[in-house]
């Protein structure tokens, strides 16, 4: 077999795939007796250890319906006839010998694990027959409009469970009938006003599965840790459809309200294009093409003068990539002291029992790296003022990782680090700053740069939006001030930004703005030449404006 990197925290390596396949082409019972240690190394203790963590993470009220049964971890299971060899665990709604109903299930086979939903065929034509028979229950009803109607927080959940396939088995042959995203399933279940003809169940179909499934390769590029959370966010996901194969009550719908309740304290709230646009003023076009970028590169700098929004922007971009999952971000900002050590990891002297240690202590970025790793979805570090710090000296070996999130480097602690991939980082870069020059071509190609220069639109937006009471007229005449400085500065990474004016109170602050904040800027800028800004000292602009 191809040598392929094995993490080293994985649960899984190898020889577990190894031993399966070996098993498969000789599945005798004594083969299994002779190599019956083996098997409890690297199968059956990985399985048990990977589902207590799973048990573990997922919240107390759906463990409440899963009945995780120690004794059953690891179990095999030998399909006669069709040549499959595969170990389940199977988590159902009370007693797990019951087959017939949905079931969490984790299956390994020599070649892939599959994890998620497991049931036989006659839980889908309990819930046609449910659908016919108590549409028109109030109850029902509640829980139908969760999935007919666009409602916004099962909008959440879609955008991460849609692209969950479910399979109709042939049990004679061992393929595929059917298989399309299980919510085109539940719309022909729930959205139609009559059941629809080509929904009628042939004998020869018994199973459904709505999993996820991972080449033998990919689940060896995993820890544990990232294996684990993978499989405990798909249950937590997928629960609403646990409960609509196994519970065939009034008060269903009553229940998943309940998770949806849970779902907002375990998932972010999801972020759209549009509200990212009404808040910022950008054309939603445009925010989907940075967000394409980022996930595409996985690393982006937002760069532009003075006032341009460009951490604004960062966080909710950062926002909407975390939206609907379980990641998270989090932002640090760069100083001209800031070091490898207070980034990656360094040695920092401790106070212990009355004398000093000096431990090697990791930075921020190994620190949310572990953090990411324990989360499925995507996390996001904003860096602000990246280019403020010696970068070449901060980010040391992590520039080689920036190219291949597959790629592991030795840290000097010995320690293996590769970067998680769920892990974008965004960096904010103020193009007026001198120490821009310190961001070296080894560090751009690895980065992709997303430019902003004052946006007027942005600005006529704010105050229309928020009514600030600012008069339009005043404020197209600002923006005609604008205008006539930044072409007067004839220098666009020094343009003055409209970030300065995006206050509710600009009527009342404007002065206090323009002689605080915009004169001393321009001094900076004009030293060598004072008399070009005497027109746009406040004297001559209030009268500009109209005061």
């Amino acid at each position: 077999m191809e040598k392929v990197f094995v993490h080293p925290e994985c649960p899984f390596s190898e020889n577990t795939f190894n031993l399966l396949t070996d098993f498969y082409e000789d599945p005798r019972s004594d083969f299994y007796r002779t190599h019956k240690q083996v098997f409890f190394k690297y199968v059956e203790n990985p399985l048990k250890y990977i589902l207590s963590q799973v048990e573990y993470l997922l919240p107390d009220f759906i463990k409440n319906y899963i009945n995780f049964r120690i004794d059953q971890f690891g179990s095999l299971l030998l399909f006669q006839g069709v040549p499959s060899i595969s170990y389940s665990v199977a988590l159902g709604l009370g007693d797990i010998n019951s087959l017939d109903y949905g079931q969490f299930m984790l299956n390994i086979e020599p070649e892939k694990v599959t994890f998620g939903l497991y049931s036989k065929i006659k839980s889908l034509k309990n819930i046609i027959n449910n659908y016919s028979s108590q549409c028109r229950s109030d109850s029902w009803k509640t829980l139908l409009e969760l999935y007919k109607l666009p409602h916004q927080t099962f909008c959440e959940l879609n955008r991460h469970v849609h692209s969950y396939n479910y399979v109709i088995e042939d049990s004679r042959f061992g393929k595929s009938e059917n298989s399309l995203s299980v919510f085109s399933l539940l719309e022909e279940i729930f959205c139609w006003q009559e059941i629809p003809k080509n929904l009628l169940i042939t004998p020869k179909v018994n199973n459904i599965k709505v999993a996820v499934s991972l080449e033998s390769s990919e689940v060896l590029g995993y820890s544990a840790k990232q294996l684990i959370a993978k499989i405990a966010q798909t249950f937590k996901k997928i629960f609403p459809l646990f409960l609509l194969f196994n519970l065939y009550e009034n008060d269903l719908s009553v229940l998943v309200n309940e998770y949806f309740l849970l779902y907002k304290k375990e998932f972010n709230q999801a972020y759209h294009f549009e509200e990212i646009s009404e808040l910022t003023g950008f054309q939603t076009s445009e925010i989907n093409r940075w967000i394409r970028t980022i996930n595409r590169k996985q690393q982006a700098i937002i760069q532009g003068p003075p006032g341009t929004g460009k951490t604004f922007l960062a966080q909710k971009l950062a926002q909407y990539l975390i939206g609907g999952g379980d990641g998270f971000s989090d932002i640090i900002q760069f100083h001209p002291a800031y070091t490898y050590e207070d980034f990656i990891q360094g040695i920092r002297p401790q106070s212990q029992d009355g004398g000093l240690t000096y431990p090697l202590v990791p930075g921020r970025f190994l620190e949310f790296c572990k953090q990411a790793e324990a989360r499925e979805d995507t996390c996001v570090l904003i860096i602000d003022e990246i280019n403020r710090a010696n970068l070449s000296q901060v980010f040391g070996e992590l520039m080689y990782l920036l190219d291949d999130r597959d790629r592991t480097v030795k840290l000097a602690s010995g320690q293996q680090f590769t970067i998680p991939k769920n892990v974008c980082i965004i960096g904010t870069m103020n193009t007026a700053d001198r120490s821009i020059a310190l961001v070296d071509n080894a560090l751009r190609r690895r980065f992709a740069f997303i430019p902003l220069s004052p946006n007027y639109k942005v600005l006529r937006h704010y105050h229309k939006t928020w009514q600030t009471g600012f008069p339009i007229a005043r404020l197209n005449r600002l923006i005609g001030i604008l205008k006539d400085i930044n072409v007067a500065i004839n220098n666009k990474h020094y343009e003055l930004g409209i970030s300065f004016f995006l206050t509710k109170t600009l009527a009342e602050d404007i002065q206090d703005i323009w002689q605080m904040e915009i004169e001393p800027y321009l001094e900076e800028y004009f030293f060598d030449n004072l008399e070009k800004m005497d027109e746009f000292l406040w004297d001559n602009i209030k009268t500009k404006l109209g005061y």
